[in-house]
């Protein structure tokens, strides 16, 4: 069972690893968390024009939740946890969906015989020149391989797959087809995405761009008109120029569904009359607190504390400063405070006094519950045995190899170090600190029992358990009332934005913006739990005020929605300001153009046009495509490419430009040099390279795209 424990381990690992890596190749949008649940009919996504159901989506998600319980030891997972796995379940969903339909349309799939090779290796490929055929899939080699010497043990292997049809191991099988199709999807994946490889080619017109664009510089000298020349006044444009601009560059303006909303939060904070009664329960408390004595004192601050009792013992300089002289030497009797630390009153005496040493080196051997079927009888008694075994001589580093379930350390003996007092879980602190060097102990902790050797111990120094009553100061029911009755009477007058924002400025409450909020959003900044705030955004009217949303963290937010864009095109007035800005530059670069046509009328030095009307030359040298700055300017594409074109030593035309308005004269211009045209076949690798080195993310963000994926959790999901 040890021996399964560890193959369960290290699959888990690297299973994780693996689909981490998935997750970071295949970019979704990530979105889910906790909330009620509401089965209907609608399905959970459409992806490439098909519904997927909400039992399908359940049911995938609970596969998921079961492996990483398994990998876990049958242990409950937290909430945070829970998260992650309703996120992970949306991505797999999506890409396995789309990815299924594209190996359907190629035909590609994985043959039993390739599946064996993968999970066990072809040893005869080994011997006709194919190593890498030979070798099971790296899951399989970290599951079955001596962590010392990296040799693949073949013989646990087959055991391994033998026992996975013995109803004992039924759920070790489960895990077991989990990551069998883990390594199935990444072989059908890599089929697919080396498909996609195979048809990137630089043409010959990719060759000479990348030579004009990484070997090819020009030297040119230039003046320039900028468009804050002409003032907005003299720029006049109509409706049909606003209309003919939008419609001419309408794809810039193609936007995702996303809404934009202000809100206000009421944030409960005790009110003084709850400071108040906090430090009067404090001061009562005290009297009692003194009367109890010994053994006692821990229980009793269990019993009334906010916090229960620290089992951790102090050094002088350990403790707050507050309160280290009133107690370090003080009596045990002695009680200091109530005194105010944070949100809290506190009282606090010393308890427990003991030479202890200041920090220990040890080394542990971890028998955990979960590789012996939570028969903790059979793991105590081979805890004993172990015990007894290195008591007698046993070499305790290579008892640790074999047994230990502690993989960050067991391969170097169990060896943890030195760790001062506090670092590891009470009962392992304790055994560590509370014996002496050379000792041999096991203790039980919420890991599984440890078998424990104390290496060496610093000097013993005086430290004390710091016994303390905390009281927190927390808002009270009448408070928190009270902070609700304001969020409604806010709310009963803001009834649009209007009158949102002037309640704002009545209760004196800085609105907060949330812009540009996707359907899918997970976390919005300030919003503990954004997602019943979102629901709303989509389904409230512009300019509508939301009900009011109770958060966990003591606080009441009221949104108000400002601007909802849905999925497509936006309109004109949607970008009308943009656009306008839009048209003034271009009136602006036709009266710089005209003016400098009307001016270079039989110039042909360009210095000398720049001396007759008072403009200042520019000179930019050594300007390649690659990288399109011009000295003092800033990014100009157009001018850079035009400089690449132009005849040398003539003066240009006006050339409308990101800043402004050039003319440019061309002084010199270097070629690509002869043997880099001559490299053909190394610019092709070095093309190929880069395009295939970014071809798995854009063609899988090619087809997301094509599927036309619609998420329609947040409608069945929360309510």
């Amino acid at each position: 069972m040890a021996t399964l424990q560890n193959i369960r381990n290290k699959a888990g690992l690297l299973v994780a690893v693996v689909i981490g890596l998935a997750l970071l190749a295949f970019i979704l949008g990530d979105f889910m968390g906790s909330g009620r649940r509401s089965l209907g009919r609608k399905p959970v996504a459409e992806i490439n024009g098909k519904g997927i159901g909400v039992n399908d989506y359940l049911n995938r998600e609970k596969s998921l939740r079961e492996f990483y319980q398994l990998n876990a030891g049958g242990k409950s997972l937290d909430a945070e946890m829970e998260k992650q796995i309703q996120q992970e379940t949306w991505r797999r969903l999506v890409k396995e969906t789309i990815m299924q339909r594209a190996y359907n349309k190629l035909g590609i799939y994985v043959s039993a015989d390739e599946l064996k090779t993968m999970v066990t290796g072809d040893q005869t490929m080994g011997l006709s020149g194919s190593p890498a055929l030979s070798e099971p899939h790296p899951i399989i080699r970290q599951m079955f391989s001596n962590p010392e010497t990296g040799e693949l043990n073949r013989a646990v292997m087959t055991n391994y797959f033998n026992a996975l049809d013995n109803p004992q191991f039924a759920q070790e099988k489960k895990r077991w087809l989990f990551i069998e199709k883990e390594i199935i999807d990444e072989k059908m994946s890599q089929k697919y995405f080396n498909l996609i490889k195979k048809g990137f080619q630089p043409s010959s017109l990719d060759l000479k761009d990348y030579i004009t664009e990484t070997g090819k510089s020009t030297d040119f000298s230039f003046v320039s008109k900028s468009f804050t020349e002409v003032p907005d006044e003299e720029v006049t444009f109509t409706e049909a120029d606003l209309k003919q601009y939008y419609k001419s560059h309408r794809e810039s303006y193609k936007q995702d569904a996303s809404r934009t909303f202000q809100y206000v939060v009421f944030e409960v904070k005790p009110s003084e009359q709850d400071v108040e009664n906090a430090r009067y329960w404090t001061e009562q408390t005290k009297a009692e607190f003194a009367r109890i004595s010994g053994e006692e004192i821990p229980r009793y601050i269990n019993g009334v504390s906010d916090e229960s009792f620290d089992v951790r013992f102090y050094t002088y300089e350990e403790l707050p400063e507050i309160i280290r002289d009133s107690v370090f030497n003080a009596a045990e009797e002695e009680i200091f405070g109530p005194y105010r630390e944070d949100d809290a009153f506190k009282l606090a005496r010393a308890y427990n006094p003991q030479m202890r040493p200041d920090s220990v080196r040890a080394r542990h051997i971890l028998l955990s519950l979960q590789a012996y079927n939570g028969d903790k009888q059979k793991m105590q008694e081979l805890a004993d045995s172990l015990k007894g075994v290195i008591e007698n001589g046993g070499n305790f580093k290579q008892i640790a190899m074999e047994y230990s379930a502690d993989e960050s350390n067991r391969a170097i003996g169990g060896d943890l170090g030195w760790f001062s007092e506090g670092t590891m879980v009470s009962e392992f602190n304790n055994a560590c600190f509370e014996n002496k060097t050379g000792d041999v102990v096991t203790v039980e902790t919420q890991f599984g029992i440890h078998i424990i050797r104390i290496e060496n111990q610093s000097r013993s120094t005086r430290k004390i358990q710091l016994a303390t009553i905390v009281r927190n100061i927390f808002a009270s029911d009448e408070t928190n009332q009270d902070y609700y009755n304001r969020a409604v009477r806010f709310r009963g007058k803001a009834t649009d934005q209007e009158k949102f924002t002037e309640q704002a400025r009545e209760f004196g409450l800085d609105p907060r913006f949330a812009p540009d909020i996707t359907k899918d959003q997970q976390n919005i900044p300030g919003i503990e739990e954004p997602l019943l705030i979102i629901k709303w955004a989509y389904s409230a009217e512009v300019n509508s005020v939301s009900q009011i949303f109770s958060q966990s963290n003591d606080r009441y937010i009221i949104a108000v929605l400002t601007d909802a864009q849905e999925e497509g095109y936006a309109s004109l007035e949607d970008v009308r300001a943009e656009i306008t800005q839009a048209v003034k530059k271009e009136k602006k670069a036709q009266i710089l153009v005209e003016r400098l046509e009307e001016q270079l009328n039989g110039v042909s030095d360009l210095s000398q046009f720049g001396i007759a009307n008072n403009l200042e030359v520019g000179e930019a040298t050594q300007v390649k495509f690659a990288n399109t700055y011009v000295s003092g300017v800033g990014l100009e594409p157009f001018i850079v490419g035009a400089s690449m074109y132009l005849p040398i030593d003539q003066v240009s035309e006006p050339l409308v430009g990101e800043s402004g308005v050039f003319v440019i004269a061309v002084t010199n211009r270097t070629e690509a040099a002869a043997n880099e045209r001559e490299d053909d076949m190394a610019v092709r690798s070095k093309l190929k390279y880069s395009l295939e080195s970014r071809s798995n993310y854009e063609a899988y963000n090619a087809l997301v795209e094509a599927a036309n994926v619609h998420d329609n959790r947040l409608e069945i999901f929360y309510n």
